[in-house]
């Protein structure tokens, strides 16, 4: 079996260097919303030449077609897409219910001459927005991001329910609406983009949209209607709620470092969509060179990449309709926010953690974690080439290394199959600069059953579009239940050699036995500051990892540490996982 090589963006964990890594009211809000959505179809200012190709390189694959050169080889886009001309927009020019034209001064764009006003305009219809295109509902294709795990596809199947269920309301023919992890087999399919030919084939002859969203995205079926017909579905369109960078991120290898706001990207839990030119044009592109990518790091960051295409595809059209937070009246599209909470939290008897440390960072990591969140665990150990008493510390007889710990994570595994009692359902590995919410992951456990063999955690892939696989990246802390560590160590699929990146060996073994990995975007590979806070902001999160150039204390006070107030809060959220 040849080593795989390194993801891009890991590893700070232990044995590695801390590298960098109709009412008045009604109205008003109405006035101002409109005010927002004419702001969104102001063209990006052309980016001087300066601007147009990263200072730092970056290392990693990406969905984009370029090759992975290592730290020093790959250089970032070379064209943002602030420098494009074909503009996206994202608005209509009237205000409240009396259909009257904006002034230029509300939206906070223009002088006070009449002349430009009516220039935006012009220059808005050319750009392919009309007030009003007809749309029926059964022109829409609904994509929901779904997974094969017995409660996410319960999940889905009833956010389905849900779609047919107010399509019928309007007296509509029904919509198809497909749940993404019953589409294909193979393990690449959650990253859409190999998906787009059947997509194309299937649907483009009746269909105007792929719209896509998460198991836990609320649609508004009428108000989606009335936002996706302001766009006129015979040009190419990829609509969403904007993300962007606010400072250059190893998780997205560095692009646009001189001005990482430039590139807009869509945040998933508001819902996207692409509109059938869009779809074919990409359909076309995927047929005449494969996708040569090798690390799927962040999938909303990647296909946004890739649809934009160093210039010569849209750029994401920011859509204020797709909403991730139920602030008001306007919003088509919603999203549960809170932790899942499926019955009483799992014990914290039933979770076993293990840290994996190293003698080096005895010293400086362990107090860390042993000031913020061991006295959640009840069940603890930390394991190291050294046996330190004061800790106290493991020692697997594991010689430490600089790359990979394929050997001790699996030593581990051994231990907790064969020494642990029967009754501890499920194991947590982490290393020992990542900070984690025990309290919360006894929250999230309760909804996923530990008889099935479950590998839970943030999904990465490797190789994706040639036959690869899928991986829990291990920094934001890898969770196996009982019965999935007795399916892997059966299998006898072990480490080609102790330093293997231990995660990527369990993603290869894992989806030879067909247990794919479910994934949670609460657990995270890095700190809060590489997230947008946009995205974090819909987040009750279990994870982040690294020390590099922050205070962890702070950041898992900030973060993770259970209050009081959240403890009552999650109580009462018993049974919301009903509701749809």
């Amino acid at each position: 079996m040849p080593p795989p090589p390194r993801a891009g963006g890991r590893r700070g964990g232990e044995g590695a260097a801390a590298a960098p890594t109709g009412s008045a009211q009604e109205l008003c809000h109405r006035r101002n919303f409109e005010r927002a959505r004419a702001a969104a179809a102001v063209p990006p200012p052309c980016l001087p030449p300066a601007l147009r190709r990263p200072a730092r390189p970056a290392p990693g694959g990406r969905l984009d077609g370029s090759r992975r050169g290592g730290p020093r080889g790959l250089a970032s886009p070379a064209r943002p897409p602030g420098g494009r001309t074909a503009v996206p927009v994202s608005a209509r020019l009237s205000a409240g219910r009396s259909g009257r034209a904006l002034t230029p001064e509300a939206f906070g764009l223009a002088s006070e001459d009449t002349k430009k006003e009516v220039k935006q305009s012009q220059d808005l219809e050319k750009s392919g927005i009309s007030r009003k295109n007809d749309l029926d509902l059964k022109e829409i294709v609904f994509v929901i991001q779904s997974q094969s795990n017995s409660f996410h596809a319960k999940r889905a199947e009833q956010l389905k329910k849900s779609i047919l269920k107010q399509a019928a309301d309007l007296t509509q023919e029904l919509p198809s609406v497909l749940l993404l992890h019953q589409l294909a087999k193979q393990e690449g399919a959650w990253t859409i983009l190999p998906l787009l030919p059947h997509f194309s084939v299937t649907y483009s002859r009746n269909s105007s949209w792929i719209f896509f969203c998460e198991e836990e995205t609320r649609i508004q079926i009428p108000k989606l209607l009335e936002t996706l017909s302001r766009y006129d579905p015979s040009k190419e369109w990829f609509l969403g709620k904007a993300l962007h960078d606010e400072e250059s991120t190893i998780i997205h290898h560095y692009a646009f470092s001189e001005n990482p706001t430039v590139f807009k990207y869509p945040d998933f839990a508001a819902g996207w969509a692409l509109s059938i030119p869009l779809v074919n044009k990409l359909t076309k592109r995927l047929k005449s060179e494969s996708l040569k990518s090798d690390f799927t790091i962040d999938l909303k960051h990647e296909i946004a990449l890739y649809i934009w295409d160093k210039g010569g595809g849209p750029p994401l059209t920011p859509v204020p309709e797709f909403c991730t937070d139920d602030v008001d009246f306007y919003c088509a599209t919603t999203f549960h926010s809170f932790l899942p909470l499926c019955g009483k939290p799992v014990k914290k008897e039933d979770i076993f953690v293990a840290v994996k440390t190293c003698k080096k960072f005895h010293g400086d990591r362990i107090p860390i974690v042993k000031q913020t969140w061991e006295s959640q665990a009840s069940l603890i150990e930390y394991y190291s080439d050294y046996t330190e008493n004061s800790i106290p510390t493991v020692d697997l007889g594991i010689p430490n290394t600089d790359r990979g710990h394929c050997g001790k994570t699996f030593a581990i595994l051994e231990r907790f199959l064969n020494h642990s009692q029967d009754k501890t359902a499920w194991l947590v590995i982490v290393d020992d600069d990542t900070l984690i919410s025990i309290f919360r992951l006894q929250h999230l456990l309760s909804c996923y059953d530990s008889g099935e063999p479950v590998f839970l955690g943030e999904r990465y892939g490797y190789g994706l579009g040639t036959g690869g696989y899928s991986y829990v990246t291990g920094g934001g802390g890898m969770v196996f239940s009982r019965e999935a560590i007795r399916r892997l160590l059966a299998s006898k699929c072990r480490c080609y050699s102790n330093d293997a990146p231990d995660d990527m060996v369990l993603g290869m073994c894992f989806s030879g036995l067909g247990i794919p990995v479910t994934h949670s975007p609460l657990f995270h590979q890095a700190r809060p500051v590489d997230y947008p806070k946009d995205y974090l902001s819909h987040q009750v999160p279990i994870s982040f990892h690294k020390h590099w150039n922050i205070d962890p204390v702070k950041v898992y006070f900030t973060w993770l540490a259970p209050t009081e107030e959240a403890k009552a809060r999650q109580d009462t959220q018993k049974g919301f996982r009903e509701e749809l």
